[in-house]
């Protein structure tokens, strides 16, 4: 019996000692896993981390976005309101521009028409002028004329003035002698 147990006693070892070879295996590949589980999970942990930045990052754009768009809608409707405003100022001063042509060609009108009145009125002092003028020529030469027959007729009385003085010194001369 001695054996016997001596048979148990090694296989039980034996079995012991297989089982815990098959534990320490089993308890090495365990903690290998669990090593590879944390880095598994630590590398989760980091990817749900970036990725829940990446959500906020996305959730930021979109509200750039959401915002930049209904600036643009807005800028787009400032730019229709302006773009109206400028058609309606543009007509509105194509309007005044047709309005001063309008009147400046109305005073063009009414200049020209002074203008020839103007000179008419001028032709009408001019052929006046030339009138006066020529009676004025005519009353000059009537007027030479008369001097030149008073010069004439003076000298001629101044003539005859001496010559009765002449006559009249003679004759006191002859009642004198």
């Amino acid at each position: 019996m001695n054996f016997k147990k001596v048979v148990i006693v090694a296989a039980t070892v034996g079995v012991f000692f297989s089982a815990g070879l098959g534990v320490k295996s089993l308890a090495e590949d365990f903690w290998a896993g669990h090593t590879d589980v944390e880095t598994i999970n630590s590398s989760i942990d980091t990817l749900a981390s970036r990725i829940k930045n990446k959500n906020e990052d996305i959730s930021k754009l979109k509200s750039d976005l959401s915002q930049a768009q209904t600036n643009v809608q807005n800028a787009k409707t400032q730019l229709g309101q302006l773009q109206q405003q400028l058609r309606e100022a543009d007509t509105q001063k194509q309007t005044e521009l047709a309005q001063k042509q309008t009147e400046l060609e109305q005073k063009q009108k009414e200049l020209q028409q002074k203008i020839d009145e103007g000179n008419r009125q001028v032709a009408e002092k001019q052929a006046e002028l030339d009138r006066v003028n020529s009676t004025i020529s005519g009353l000059n030469q009537k007027i030479s004329d008369l001097q030149n027959k008073i010069n004439n007729s003076k000298d001629q009385a101044l003539t005859d003035v001496q010559q009765a003085r002449q006559k009249a010194e003679q004759a006191v001369q002859q009642t004198a002698d």
